[in-house]
């Protein structure tokens, strides 16, 4: 009984740290802002990318498999503009809403699974999708046109390219023989070649001082969330992970308020409470 107690707690603090370092990268790239989306994208996976032969040696299968190729790409490239999107939408919200949003992930996915995926969307599932989109609604402050601006938009389509990019893994779970490092590693590759491609449409100045320091910090978290996220799904199930991980909201939020003095209104707590709570509904069942 102690050792079960046990795991299961080191599966809810890795689930938690996850959530943590998913904040820390993501105030990593709001502080880096100025050097434009494009830049921070390609830094992010270029550095990313030198840590992963430690990932590799972590894990027991080969990096590449030879099998899923397209499933790969297209991984990596809805990777990738989930990323772009995200940052252009840190541009115009405030560190909480821009998390708020990118949680409709989970109602993306419960469209898209029943069409690329075993699983079938059921009718008891419609009015969660409901709560959730409702919480949008009210996040988003579709009633009041001035709110409802491109930064948000981009938000939105942050947490549709996610819920893409986790089809995808989806897939290629089911047939199994994947690495982790091997998912990881095509979505390094083209968040690199897609920040080069931005980079190569504007002007760009080479980083200098602390802003290495942020790159580096950003690289980091992203690479010890994608660890501890794996770390507690080994430990607990997926679905408790994915409850914990909504902890990260809380974390923008207080991240926001200390490195910004961004206070978020009323209507966002009232619509990102029910896009949580619609998505751990949608997870229990």
């Amino acid at each position: 009984m102690d050792v079960t107690l046990t795991t299961e707690k080191k599966g809810i603090l890795a689930s938690i740290l996850a959530a943590v370092f998913f904040t820390t990268m993501d105030v990593g790239a709001k502080k880096l802002l100025h050097l434009g989306t494009g830049e921070i994208t390609f830094f992010r996976g270029l550095v990313g990318m030198l840590f992963l032969p430690f990932m590799a040696r972590m894990e027991t299968l080969p990096v590449f498999s030879g099998k899923d190729r397209g499933l790969l790409h297209l991984r990596g490239l809805f990777g990738c503009a989930c990323l772009l999107f995200f940052f252009y939408c840190l541009n115009g919200l405030k560190l909480g809403d821009a998390e708020i949003l990118t949680q409709l992930s989970a109602f993306f996915m419960c469209l898209l699974s029943p069409i690329f995926l075993r699983g079938r969307l059921q009718k008891r599932s419609v009015p969660w999708l409901g709560m959730i989109a409702l919480g949008a609604a009210i996040v988003l402050q579709v009633w009041n046109f001035h709110s409802f601006n491109l930064y948000a938009l981009f938000g939105i389509l942050s947490a549709f390219f996610a819920a893409s990019a986790y089809v995808c893994i989806g897939k290629m779970t089911e047939r199994g023989g994947h690495t982790q490092t091997e998912l990881v590693l095509y979505f390094q590759l083209y968040s690199t070649l897609g920040g080069l491609v931005l980079m190569g449409m504007d002007r760009w100045t080479l980083p200098t001082g602390a802003e290495w320091g942020w790159i580096l910090e950003m690289a980091l978290s992203a690479l010890m969330g994608q660890v501890c996220l794996t770390w507690g799904c080994t430990h607990i199930h997926p679905t408790m992970v994915n409850f914990l991980m909504y902890t990260g909201i809380l974390f923008h939020i207080l991240a926001g308020a200390l490195l910004w003095g961004e206070v978020l209104p009323g209507y966002s707590w009232v619509g990102g409470s029910l896009i949580v709570l619609g998505s751990v509904l949608l997870l229990r069942q």
